[in-house]
């Protein structure tokens, strides 16, 4: 893993490639779910994924200080009021 990188795989479920939610679960095992459908994943799938590459598998991300593009956005502050 490198700092940065987003958790990606196949999602059987999905269809498609999706960004992987990481996890403890009751007993405190670390468990990877699919972020849309919350079917478990085998962590030997998950690749590490550049931001830059987001845009690839149909997802986008912005920093804190960049403009989503909404007119109330104000500066990445969007939903504090």
């Amino acid at each position: 893993m490198t700092d940065g990188a987003i958790p990606m795989t196949r999602c059987m479920p999905c269809g498609r490639d999706v960004v992987v939610w990481i996890g403890l679960d009751e007993a405190g095992a670390e468990r990877s779910r699919c972020i849309h459908c919350d079917a478990e994943i085998d962590p030997e799938l998950v690749r590490w994924v550049p931001e830059e590459g987001l845009d690839a598998a149909g997802y986008a991300s912005w920093g804190e200080a960049d403009h989503c593009g909404r007119p109330d956005c104000g500066g990445g502050r969007c939903g504090r009021g």
